[in-house]
């Protein structure tokens, strides 16, 4: 009898051990088609590698686990599923929670009786042209100058690897061809991320007399950071989102991920 259960135990044991093994390929699988897409428009980033690697890496562990566990004892592999156990939940907890930043951050809209002066956080340039999500703010940006026509704009990014000219100047262009005078349009072209974008724009605002309250515009889910890192400034915020496009999102939600861990354990 005591030999039966043992058996039936262990049969458990290997059903949900299947069942795991399948539940974290599948993850893998979908994970690495995913992270894969932003590739296909030339989109890369440490954010977008890892995650790549990582889904790889579960697809992997799920297919040759077996044949690696054969070699530990009993007591090893219970030690090592626990170990694993407990990292994912951990990060996957971790992930869930700056995902619920991210979207927060998204809601702080400008309020009507306030007068504000827009900035735009610059984003990768192709040569002259803005990349995807670039090309999105500066829609979201030309929105809101069109039906604020009393506010100005400060265009803010600096010049970095493959790129022509200014993130500034990428976004003021590309603005003026949508309508919105030149004039209203500030240029900051030093910055390399999005800390300095804030300090050297409010450097220009405060320079040119302009509002010291601002409208963010940014990705959604760049907006929790930015405004975070406003208010470390002393700056009062308010986001303009633009919509990240679909084939590009699991790089950049990827690379915030880590930006944002970055921001809140290490300032």
């Amino acid at each position: 009898m005591a030999a039966y259960k043992r058996n039936m135990g262990g049969e458990e044991r290997n059903r949900r051990f299947k069942g795991w093994r399948l539940f974290f390929f599948l993850l893998g699988f979908f994970g690495t088609i995913w992270f894969s897409i932003p590739l296909l428009w030339n989109v890369r980033n440490i954010g977008g590698i890892l995650g790549l690697l990582f889904s790889v890496c579960l697809m992997a562990g799920s297919c040759f686990l077996p044949r690696i566990a054969a070699h530990f004892s009993l007591k090893a592999r219970k030690r090592a599923r626990f170990a694993f156990g407990g990292c994912m939940i951990l990060l996957f907890s971790w992930a869930a929670v700056l995902s619920a930043c991210m979207a927060y951050g998204a809601f702080s809209s400008p309020k009507e009786d306030t007068e504000y002066t827009v900035v735009i956080l610059g984003s990768k340039v192709n040569g002259t042209s803005p990349s995807a999500d670039l090309w999105q703010r500066i829609r979201a940006a030309a929105e809101y100058l069109k039906a604020h026509p009393e506010a100005e704009a400060v265009a803010s990014g600096g010049q970095g690897s493959g790129e022509s000219i200014t993130e500034a100047e990428a976004i003021r262009n590309a603005l003026v061809e949508m309508g919105i005078e030149e004039g209203r349009i500030y240029l900051e072209g030093k910055s390399t991320n999005t800390r300095e974008n804030l300090e050297f724009s409010m450097k220009i605002i405060r320079e040119n007399g302009l509002s010291e309250s601002v409208a963010l515009v940014t990705d959604e889910y760049h907006q929790f950071r930015a405004g975070r890192i406003a208010a470390s400034l002393g700056v009062e915020s308010a986001a303009v989102c633009a919509h990240t496009p679909w084939y590009i999102f699991s790089a950049c939600w990827a690379r915030e991920l880590l930006a944002l861990s970055k921001f809140l354990l290490l300032g």
